[in-house]
């Protein structure tokens, strides 16, 4: 008899340890980390300690401490919201694994995360297993800017100036998500300022770089490669630049700025936006 009292103590603080909620950290896309215990009660919400969090305001999930690595982040995808819907969220395992995915479900205790693979199926992940799970991946990228650019050769000093509010566009990724969505005819200003190399050797402002100059192939090629540029959703891209006017939106959607350039490699440095209606 008492060997069957004991056996179903263990059985239960076995089941009580298995299903505690898991410590995070909430990295934000404003860069604000919040740590503490994930739940999950459905829908497009995340819950820590309470407190719920939109799942648009997520940049990254850390199971583990510390932050990722420059060479993690470039695996990562530079747009939020992918239209390859089964690479819109990334799983990085603590063995150092990179699987992309969707979010399906996250158990109400958080322990669990059920997501359906790129290469289809559904499956089940351990949250003691993750390192780190990417809920908004160019947003990640943004709040991570500064580890992209670190030890990248050629890096200009004088890169973007941030100003509170300012959005970081690193010179060395296609895109960068503004967090703003816009509608077909809205007047939209930007200010930006920074230099950026584009290549060895040739620097460029935000309208670009003089040496380097305009070309086919880039995603405006009547605008010098380095140039600061725009496009809404997947739409064709327009020309940023220094234009401090109000420039009226082609279409409705997610904005997102970029580089002039089709070769990211070699580039450094990043501008400093701010975007306004």
């Amino acid at each position: 008899m008492i060997r069957r009292i004991l056996a179903a103590i263990v059985v239960t603080a076995c089941t009580s340890v298995a299903f505690a909620a898991q410590p995070v950290t909430f990295v934000l896309r404003n860069g604000e980390r919040v740590s503490g215990e994930l739940t999950y009660k459905g829908g497009t919400t995340y819950t820590l300690n309470g407190t719920d969090y939109p799942s648009d305001n997520i940049a990254m999930i850390a199971f583990t401490p510390g932050d990722p690595s420059a060479a993690e982040l470039q695996q990562i995808p530079t747009v939020d919201n992918n239209p390859s819907e089964h690479e819109r969220h990334i799983f990085v395992m603590r063995d150092g694994q990179i699987i992309f995915g969707k979010i399906y479900h996250i158990s109400p205790d958080g322990s669990t995360i059920t997501f359906d693979r790129r290469e289809g199926g559904r499956q089940d992940i351990s949250a003691n297993n993750l390192a780190r799970l990417y809920v908004n991946p160019a947003g990640a990228r943004s709040v991570y800017a500064s580890l992209l650019g670190a030890g990248t050769p050629n890096a200009v000093a004088s890169s973007g100036v941030m100003s509170p509010g300012a959005v970081s566009v690193p010179a060395n990724q296609p895109w960068t998500d503004t967090g703003m969505t816009v509608k077909k005819g809205d007047r939209v200003y930007f200010s930006a300022n920074g230099q950026i190399t584009v290549g060895p050797g040739f620097v460029a402002t935000v309208d670009g770089s003089a040496t380097a100059g305009p070309r086919a192939g880039l995603p405006v090629a009547a605008m010098p490669a380095g140039g600061l540029i725009a496009r809404v959703d997947n739409g064709a891209a327009f020309p940023i630049g220094g234009n401090s006017q109000a420039i009226v939106m082609p279409a409705n959607g997610r904005l997102y700025v970029g580089v002039n350039d089709d070769n990211f490699g070699d580039n450094s440095g990043f501008f400093a936006i701010t975007v306004r209606k």
